[in-house]
């Protein structure tokens, strides 16, 4: 599967979620790579009331510019919020 396609498939799952709320994605651009993070609202909802569960964040993505563009057109179409930094990083 494309990479670009798997993470699309993957931000409907998070979209989904229960347990998190998702709320955007973060796109830190460094050169060449960019890192991308789900980034979830605080309020929590454990699962079957077990206080010390909380379900795992999904992992950062790294990608590449190309796939940056792609999956910026692609979250327009899902109407999901997004946010680019390309703070200088030491």
């Amino acid at each position: 599967m494309d990479r670009v396609k798997k993470i699309i498939e993957d931000v409907r799952q998070e979209k989904k979620r229960t347990d998190k709320i998702f709320q955007d994605i973060t796109f830190e651009v460094r050169a060449e790579q960019v890192l991308m993070f789900f980034n979830y609202n605080e309020i929590i909802d454990n699962v079957n009331g077990d206080q010390n569960y909380v379900k795992h964040n999904h992992d950062p993505e790294f990608i590449d510019i190309q796939q940056l563009n792609q999956l910026k057109s692609e979250l327009k179409e899902l109407d999901v919020p997004f946010h680019e930094r390309r703070d200088d990083f030491m």
